[in-house]
């Protein structure tokens, strides 16, 4: 490498402008101050169930955004129709959600079963799974949006002991061009949001790594050109008749086999239920990610700029198919970024479930109540993608003019200029350190 590499970089992406306009961490949320309360369908009449609904109370810092909420929604919910004797219940989650986002371990952390995220009216977000498999052996994980979608109600959720959640876009189902459900015909619910192709989703809210989670329609560049478009993911249905491998060439002994594709098995809730065809997206291990078949990485989300970011962030995406119905792997297969841990409910593993959390507040914070200035955050907010790179490496953020480059033994091997992208193509594969001294150093992987 030369000791001085010329080089470029996106040209709006200035600490000011990520600082002054991209808060939407703090600002996005719905705070009920009006005292409205929740309220389910019982047959024909809607039942207020005296629960305040939305967020009641948004703190932060320059760090952190606290939020609290019921985990009730402002639009009407049920009926389950799979025989759930559930309802949403006050769950009283004190969330924390970290206003700069750091990349996390390669190749990502693994969701779990128990919230993931948070809807930006305190409803939580769940992976795809619905924490039962194949003859309980832990391999063949039902997809909940396979066998749960009965139980879900016109705005596409659904309560486990009182926690009310989606596994998929809070729209409602009969915003479809093919619904795969009437529910909506029994029970109206307005949802979240509501898919409009000629309009760009909203932000629906974020995953516990800090990162924004989008609506499916966006941009159809990363970089806001290309007008609006469905954001695809990149995780597709296997080419198999039978369960007998998995994705990455795993071959299984015939004791872990799944049922072949289309085969009758009989759910493990509710009791008694009627034995159901194990169609082809039964199970979690039915996709596989084919990189470059849609816009979306293997977190299921992208690099790209949005109305709230006009810098650009990194976000997650609820996709859906071509009919507007949910795709799996829904909102997000894995955690990009660093995990708040203390949003679960237990010591361990993101994703330990339960309905409480761990969050305290051990930090001076101020009260947001929608009007008053926004603060700042922690400033010096910039990451290097892609990440691994191979021929070409960029920044997003507030980037020093003059970075250092490392090597893994944090050797001085080069500098660079930031205004514009980098051409690494020649670089030697391997880890590098890059940043500055009083600023602190990303890692990149080159990798040709």
């Amino acid at each position: 490498m030369q000791s001085h590499l010329s080089i470029a970089v996106l040209a709006g992406l200035v600490a000011a402008s990520l600082q002054s306009t991209a808060q939407a961490e703090l600002t996005s949320w719905h705070l009920n101050t009006d005292g409205a309360t929740g309220s389910f369908w019982n047959g024909a009449a809607l039942i207020d169930n005296g629960i305040l609904c939305d967020v009641e109370l948004v703190q932060y810092s320059a760090d952190n955004v606290y939020v609290t909420a019921s985990g009730v929604p402002r639009y009407p919910t049920g009926p389950f129709n799979d025989g759930n004797p559930s309802q949403p219940t006050d769950q009283d989650y004190l969330f924390r959600i970290p206003r700069t986002p750091e990349q996390g371990p390669t190749g990502g952390t693994s969701t779990g079963l128990g919230h993931i995220g948070v809807f930006v009216n305190g409803v939580v977000v769940f992976n795809p799974l619905d924490a039962f498999s194949y003859n309980d052996q832990g391999i063949w994980h039902q997809n909940g949006g396979f066998f749960e979608l009965d139980g879900f109600d016109c705005a596409g959720g659904h309560p486990a002991m009182g926690q009310y959640h989606h596994h998929m876009a809070p729209k409602p189902q009969d915003n479809s061009l093919n619904p795969l459900s009437d529910v909506c015909s029994e029970a109206a619910s307005p949802s979240l949001f509501t898919l409009d192709p000629e309009v760009h989703s909203p932000l629906l809210g974020f995953a516990f790594d800090g990162y924004p989670i989008y609506g499916p329609i966006g941009y159809a560049n990363s970089d806001g050109s290309g007008g609006l478009t469905r954001i695809e993911t990149s995780y597709q249905l296997r080419n198999i008749t039978q369960r007998h491998d998995l994705a990455d060439g795993t071959a299984l002994p015939p004791n872990q086999w799944g049922p072949d594709v289309g085969a009758l098995v009989t759910p493990a809730i509710p009791p008694g239920a009627a034995p159901v065809a194990a169609d082809l997206g039964a199970y979690a291990e039915d996709y596989e990610y084919v990189g470059g078949s849609g816009h979306l990485d293997v977190h299921n989300g992208r690099f790209t700029v949005t109305p709230e970011y006009p810098a650009g962030t990194y976000a997650y995406y609820a996709t859906v198919d071509a009919y507007w119905n949910p795709a799996y792997p829904y909102f997000i297969a894995s955690y990009r970024g660093v995990v708040a841990e203390d949003n679960f409910a237990a010591p361990g593993p993101p994703g330990s479930g339960g309905a409480s959390t761990q969050v305290t507040i051990d930090e001076p914070v101020e009260t947001w109540n929608g009007t008053n200035a926004i603060a700042e955050r922690k400033p010096s907010t910039w990451v290097c993608y892609p990440n691994p790179a191979n021929e070409r490496l960029n920044w997003l953020g507030d980037a020093p003019a003059a970075l250092e480059v490392r090597d893994a033994q944090g050797r001085l091997v080069g500098t660079v200029t930031t205004k514009g992208g980098v051409d690494c193509g020649a670089w030697p594969n391997g880890l590098y350190l890059i940043g500055t001294p009083t600023g602190g150093f990303r890692k990149v992987t080159i990798q040709h």
